[in-house]
Order: structure tokens, then sequence, then C-alpha cells
């Protein structure tokens, strides 16, 4: 079952705020009418930013709840609030639910608060933002970044780095998860915001940031979308890191190179709002 391709968020019901903790749950209106659980996350000190984030887990798995330490710790290394999505999984939710469930949420934030929005996401849900960031241009709307974390971005995992790789997650996996999330009955690149290697173009999109490891199954992936934003024009900036590991966003350690990585990108000067403008 899918939702439209359209996503108007309704009034948000709010759960209890936790006061032991710097976060809380909002309900808003998907672009069918469900409701769609997100957590806030605030930092210590007053935002500047928000990120609106989508978990990974292959489009089938994965939940607030299984994000929730990773996004704290997140939170807690600067200035940016941020803002977990619950979005409805595969396979009982097909594509486009789940980006539009993301959709439903960035335009909630853009309405609730003043400062810029990004949306962002690792592994699948790095490939759901960059389809929410697609559908934002479709319609004329602003979005000031997309932060995107080693996304998986070819249904047919053809490229080189699938088959060399022997890192996780393997060319198997993938083949199935994308199955699953998207089917298998159909000429998968007809899909609308499946991916944005499929995009018929790429002009006019908001500014990219992409992070992804050097022996990570992904990365042809990721290096082909960043060739074909460059050639459109878009602001792009890529860091292969051969410290970053497929998954690693859940690492909650001090150190981790992608929450480090991620609060870098919040205040790339990159990041102001795209316009469609000639697109």
């Amino acid at each position: 079952m899918t939702s439209d391709t359209s996503a108007l968020p309704g009034a948000p019901r709010f759960s209890e705020i936790r006061s032991s903790r710097p976060w809380s749950d909002v309900f808003v209106q998907g672009a069918d009418g469900a409701d769609i659980r997100l957590r806030v996350y605030e930092p210590a000190v007053r935002p500047s930013v928000t990120l609106v984030w989508a978990h990974g887990g292959s489009w089938t798995r994965g939940s607030i709840e299984g994000w929730h330490d990773a996004c704290a710790a997140l939170a807690s290394l600067g200035t940016a609030r941020i803002i977990s999505v619950g979005y409805r999984l595969a396979p009982r939710w097909l594509h486009p639910t789940a980006v539009m469930d993301i959709a439903a949420a960035t335009l909630w934030a853009q309405q609730t608060y003043r400062h810029k929005v990004l949306v962002g996401g690792d592994s699948a849900g790095g490939t759901l933002a960059a389809g929410v960031a697609l559908w934002f241009r479709d319609n004329g709307l602003p979005l000031h970044g997309q932060v995107l974390a080693y996304p998986p971005l070819d249904p047919e995992c053809a490229a080189a780095s699938y088959r060399n790789s022997r890192s996780f997650p393997p060319r198997s996996l993938l083949l199935d998860a994308w199955g699953e999330y998207a089917g298998s009955h159909i000429d998968l690149r007809e899909r609308l915001y499946l991916s944005p290697l499929h995009a018929a173009k790429l002009t006019g999109l908001c500014p990219v940031s992409l992070i992804v490891g050097a022996a990570d199954p992904v990365r042809d992936d990721v290096e082909q979308f960043v060739q074909r934003l460059e050639k459109c024009s878009v602001p792009v900036d890529l860091e292969v890191s051969p410290a970053v590991a497929h998954g690693h966003f859940l690492d909650t350690s001090a150190g981790n190179p992608v929450h480090q990585w991620v609060q870098t990108r919040l205040g790339h000067p990159n990041n102001q709002p795209a316009t469609t403008e000639g697109a």
C-alpha cells in the first residue's frame, strides 16, 4: 500500500515530555491522514538549525527507539535540533510511503521553527532523505540542504563496489531489501523519488553533503551521485573515510566520525535554500 505523492501535515499532537530527557514525541499527519511519530531532541544550547533525520534499517527495520541513543548523542554535540522520524516500514508499506512520511515531518519542522531546516539520514534513511529533497524541488518548496550518510542508491546493486567489497552490507541483503521496499515486478527506474540516480535531472536540488566509508559496498553509488550533481551545478561535498563503516551512525561513543561530520555539515556555507527557478 502506498500513500499519495503529496504531504500536508495536519495539526501536531504532543505526548508527555519526560523531564529527565531532552526530547519529546510529536505526532503529525501524513499524506494519507495517518499519524507519524516524531522524536524531537533539543541541544543543550539554543538551537540554530533543525535536522530531520531518517533512520536506516534497509527500509524494513529500524525505529525511533532503535536510533534513540544515537540521535541523542548527535544532539548533544552541537546546536542542532534533531527530529527522528518514525516512518512506516516495508513490506507492509511500499514506496513512496516512507518518503512522504519524512516529507510531512520536514514540512512540519519548517512551519514550526524559524531557522533553517535540513533533511538527512543514514543508510536506507539517506536514500529516503534524497527522495524527499527531490519532492521538495519538484513542488517548488525551499529546503536548506541534505546530509546523507552512506545511502544505497541503486536497486540493482550493479556497481563494482558491491562485488569487490567484503564489508557489510552484502549485496544479497540489499537486493532483497530493495525488493521488499519497492517491489520487484516493475521497472524500478520508473519509480518517482525511489533513487536520485533515476531522476531525469538533478538541477535545482538543494545542497548535498555525503559521507561514505572507503570500503563500503555503496561507495560507487555515492560517487556516481556526486558526479551527476557536479554536472548539474548542484553544491555538493563528499567525504570518503577509511574510519567509517556502514551503520557507524549507531555508535554512541564521543568520537563517532559520522556524528562529528554531521555537525560540521550543518554549519556548512553551502546549506542555503535552493530555488527551482530555471530547473
